[in-house]
């Protein structure tokens, strides 16, 4: 493998700094060959994108790529840095990584460093670790073989949804939140999208997405399903429909800034989509993932905190997000249906909510049992399978086939080397 002493790169005054965000979990669990076999990987795909090897350092965990350097050759003239900076991270990250038994995906965080002739490599690196519930390596000791086997089972799962993501075998379903009335469910409020796979699957869906979430691989997933939505959402002009993002995809990811600039040249997509935060993930940085929020929030789209009572919320984050709706999980309902329950546990948490939120919703509704205790709590919408099942073939949607998830990283791919066009937008 080529790497440059550091002099000649940093001449050029801006540069892509590209982070290998799960390197050095691979070191540690796979050994020096495959983290060996890696970092030629990575090479390997960035030279196939049509980058030359005067224009790489790989330098501990981040590769710096020189753009005043690309700037000078054609292929690369008009490529906006942002989109050449998401072509070449979706290059790294859509195929897995494969070796004798070893079979991974990579985790890219792509960024601008300006100014590099006080560049340091020390200064990259972030002052914690990768933010997922894996140990960093640095701190493993006699627990090391329980912590190895975990990554490594999560990796296995994460391998094998993200490899039906990539091959389409992963389709949307719907399922209606309804406006409750006095007496019963009136017209639905909009319609939460869920993943499902198209033709069954000998692995469970939330425990791999559970996985994805521990190291970090979420982000792909996430925006792939909200890509999928948002594009149902421009052709159908009378659809209101929700996406789940996990809490740990709220980061600084370039991705971000695509969606917000179609937002702003389509509110009336942007007034008709419910993001659904699901808080089972971890929170990155809490003050970015504020702002992302707010920014979503003042381009018109209505943010959902999902699963309230069962994951990592709190009422400080309530209060912080000024969120649009909150939904309680179906585990305080069932609570709050046990024996010696005080019966008003469900009708005190919703006003709690209702305090912090303009509108609470139930989710898990199975019977009449439940949804006598929803409307006796003052809740304003439910969700169940009492009122609806989801649905692979909504009424809306007149086509025989599924509703694929666009894998939104192997799209990416489709226009290298030096093929993205100019302004090239959020999967559209």
């Amino acid at each position: 493998m080529c790497r440059l002493d550091l002099p000649e790169i940093v001449q050029y005054s801006t540069h892509l700094r590209l982070w290998l965000v799960n390197l050095s979990y691979l070191k540690a669990l796979y050994g020096p060959q495959f983290h060996a076999f890696v970092l030629d990987t990575v090479q390997q795909r960035l030279l196939d994108c049509g980058l030359n090897t005067d224009e790489i350092l790989i330098q501990g965990d981040f590769v710096l790529i020189a753009l005043k350097q690309l700037s000078k050759q054609n292929r690369f003239e008009r490529t906006h840095p942002n989109a050449l900076a998401q072509l070449l991270g979706a290059a790294l990250e859509c195929d897995p990584i494969t070796q004798d038994e070893h079979r991974i995906y990579l985790h890219t965080q792509m960024a601008y460093h300006y100014d590099s002739r006080q560049y340091d490599t020390d200064l990259l690196h972030p002052p914690t670790p990768n933010p997922c519930s894996h140990t960093h390596p640095a701190t493993l000791a006699a627990w090391h073989k329980v912590w190895a086997k975990t990554y490594r089972d999560d990796m296995s799962l994460a391998v094998r949804m993200l490899d039906d993501l990539q091959t389409g075998m992963l389709v949307l379903a719907f399922q209606p939140l309804f406006h409750l009335s006095e007496h019963h469910k009136s017209k639905d409020f909009y319609e939460e999208a869920l993943i499902r796979h198209s033709s069954g699957t000998d692995y469970s869906l939330p425990e791999a997405i559970a996985a994805l979430e521990r190291l970090g691989l979420i982000s792909r997933l996430d925006r792939s399903v909200l890509g999928s939505v948002v594009k149902l959402l421009s052709t159908q002009t009378t659809l209101c429909l929700g996406a789940n993002l996990s809490a740990g995809s709220l980061q600084d990811d370039l991705w971000w800034q695509d969606l917000f600039s179609y937002l702003d040249s389509r509110p009336d997509v942007a007034q008709r989509l419910i993001l659904e935060v699901t808080e089972t993930g971890t929170i990155a940085h809490k003050p970015t993932a504020l702002r992302l929020i707010a920014q979503l929030q003042n381009l018109g789209v209505r943010i959902a905190l999902d699963d309230t009572g069962s994951g990592n919320s709190t009422l400080a984050f309530l209060a912080q997000t000024h969120a649009d709706i909150i939904k309680i999980d179906r585990s305080i309902l069932l609570r709050a249906r046990s024996p010696g329950q005080p019966a008003h546990l469900l009708r005190n948490l919703v006003n709690v909510c209702a305090d912090y939120c303009p509108y609470v919703v139930i989710e898990g509704v199975e019977d009449e049992t439940d949804l006598e205790l929803v409307r006796q709590s003052g809740a304003h919408g439910v969700q169940g399978y009492l009122l609806a099942l989801p649905t692979l073939t909504p009424s809306w949607w007149d086509s025989p086939a599924l509703i694929t998830v666009q894998d939104a990283v192997l799209v990416r791919t489709q226009f290298y080397p030096g093929h993205v066009p100019q302004g090239y937008g959020f999967g559209f």
